[in-house]
């Protein structure tokens, strides 16, 4: 054990370590006050390089030599103000917007003084129990934001926070400090949301000229963000008409991407719809005042607004009002019909289970809403069976994480850090002729596998099956050929060495000639993102969680390496078990 130090040396080195921990506080606010000197000096500098090659500066300074001068500078008056009129769009090279010139700024402080990013220091993704993304979603460390490659931070609203938990680590930042936050998160991606900006939230009236504080926090945020070479993308997920002021930000980012964040499964999916659910039809949320004047009318007809003429023609279509976001999952799995004039909440309803009538405004008139209802009245609920065909269309387009591709994309990252989908195929074949079949049907999935890892019992084969599989490869799926014992363990304890030849952290034991449709990995990765499940199978329920897996057919990849719990024993783990039917996906 180390000894403490005890009497007057002690009392010596506590002093000494009390004044270097002065001096170093002194220091820092020191540097701190220079540093915000330096960029104000810059930013001046710019605005001043910026006034004298302005058009009125011109324009004044060439009268001003015409009048000194009659001649020969009068003369030559009309060419030097046609000059300063052809040349009146043309970008000035000292008229840099404060942006730019906080980077400079930044950037030669960071160089000059031999400051350092705390980027440099911080551990990418690093996820603290406290984070207040996990707690907007509900998620707790074992989520699966914690196994995630991605890294998300910026200006994000408690709604986009909780949308994108499940799928990335999120580190939402305020204006006080997120121009420093920004360097400790090892984020890969900085974000801003529109919706973000709106009043009410930290971030609102950013790109509003009369709030330039916070839209100066906002840029710097930007410049940092540029500063560590991140990419920065505005998502526009609100009309126009509410952010007038949003130019500015849309110009100075790297990506500017339309539309939300898409449906989080995680949040809206029938796990736990029943068959008892009331079809009486439902417009969920409040009126918007900004309604197109023919859904107002159609909308007042179908709800029974006394001011409609034609109320008691269609009425019948009940108002929930206005409800808070947490609470949106389970009113629409509470009930079976809704009315929408939004695309994206009818996107949500469908994947909670219910029959969306709608958008209004789309095309739809007044004779087919009307059909539509009355046919639903009469219906019962749709079946578990007819929810995972919507949920499949889904969560191939407009789920959160193809969302998220498509921002990895826009951004020029590469689009398997949103690794939740990465699936890896483990089987075993005997020969060429089977290796071709098992070729042909990973080919034929809708969702295709990221790795195709196969045993091969007879080492002489092992070269005519890695030739086989090579069409796989050219498709862009990693294939690992490795020679093994012919499978004789029960249950996936033969799966367990391929595991560890595996990168991806979902893993599906495949049986070569098992017949199985091309939807067969889409629906297991749909049911586990809805579930948020550890291991995905076989059985009688139909989305339904239990406490084993007979047939467990997706799991996470740790549970498979060498030395994991038995399959039967993960149930007593407290591990999220999940089961779809077998009849379903065509096996």
């Amino acid at each position: 054990m180390t000894e403490t130090p005890s009497g007057p040396d002690a009392s010596a080195n506590g002093g000494t370590l009390a004044e270097d921990a002065g001096l170093a506080a002194e220091r820092e606010r020191l540097s701190r006050q220079l540093r915000d000197t330096r960029m104000q000096l810059a930013m001046t500098q710019a605005r001043l390089s910026a006034l004298e090659q302005s058009a009125t500066m011109k324009f004044g300074r060439t009268i001003a030599n015409a009048a000194k001068k009659p001649w020969p500078r009068g003369a030559l008056l009309p060419r030097d103000l046609y000059k300063l009129w052809k040349d009146r769009g043309a970008p000035k090279s000292g008229a840099q917007n404060a942006a730019t010139a906080l980077a400079s700024a930044q950037l030669a402080d960071l160089k000059g003084t031999g400051g350092r990013f705390l980027s440099a220091l911080t551990a990418p993704g690093a996820l603290s129990l406290a984070d207040p993304a996990l707690a907007l979603a509900g998620a707790g460390a074992g989520g699966a934001a914690s196994g995630s490659g991605l890294v998300i931070t910026g200006a994000i609203s408690a709604l986009g926070c909780a949308t994108l938990a499940p799928d990335a680590v999120v580190h939402p930042l305020l204006p006080h400090d997120a121009d420093l936050v920004v360097e400790g998160t090892g984020a890969d991606l900085v974000l801003i949301q529109a919706s973000a900006l709106l009043p009410g939230a930290p971030w609102a009236y950013a790109t509003d000229p009369s709030a330039a504080d916070r839209g100066r926090r906002l840029a710097r945020m930007i410049v940092m963000a540029r500063a560590l070479g991140k990419p920065v993308v505005l998502v526009r997920d609100v009309s126009a008409t509410l952010m007038p002021g949003i130019g500015w930000l849309a110009s100075s980012c790297d990506a500017v991407v339309d539309g939300g964040l898409g449906v989080q499964l995680a949040r809206f999916n029938p796990v736990g719809v029943t068959s008892a659910r009331a079809t009486a039809p439902v417009y969920a949320g409040a009126r918007d005042p900004r309604e197109a004047p023919a859904v107002r009318a159609l909308l007042d007809a179908l709800t029974g607004d006394p001011a409609s003429d034609g109320a008691s023609a269609g009425a019948g279509v009940r108002l929930t009002g206005a409800r808070p976001w947490r609470s949106l999952p389970a009113l629409y799995r509470d009930h079976a019909v809704f009315v929408t004039a939004s695309a994206t909440q009818g996107l949500e309803q469908a994947a909670s289970g219910a029959q969306v009538i709608g958008p209004l405004g789309s095309g739809l008139d007044a004779a087919t809403v009307r059909g539509q209802l009355e046919a639903a009245r009469g219906a019962r609920p749709l079946s578990l069976g007819e929810i995972r065909v919507r949920l499949r269309d889904i969560f191939t387009a407009d789920a959160t994480p193809a969302r998220l591709a498509a921002l990895m994309r826009a951004a020029g990252l590469p689009a398997d850090l949103v690794s939740g989908r990465r699936v890896a195929v483990l089987t075993t074949v005997a020969d060429a002729a089977q290796a071709d079949r098992l070729s042909a049907a990973v080919l034929a999935q809708r969702l295709r596998p990221a790795e195709v890892i196969v045993a091969v019992a007879d080492p002489a084969t092992v070269s005519a099956v890695r030739n086989t599989l090579g069409k796989l490869a050219g498709h862009g799926l990693r294939v690992q050929v490795t020679a093994a014992e012919p499978a004789s363990l029960a249950g996936l304890e033969w799966a367990r060495p391929l595991a560890r030849l595996a990168t991806s952290p979902w893993l599906a034991p495949w049986a070569v000639d098992g017949g199985q449709p091309d939807s067969y990995l889409l629906d297991l990765a749909c049911a586990r993102e809805c579930a948020q499940a550890d291991a995905v199978g076989f059985g009688t329920g139909e989305y339904e969680f239990a406490r084993w897996l007979d047939q467990p057919a997706l799991v996470r990849a740790d549970l498979m390496h060498p030395g994991g719990p038995a399959a039967g024993d993960w149930g007593s783990h407290g591990l999220r078990l999940f089961t779809v039917t077998a009849q379903l996906t065509g096996r």
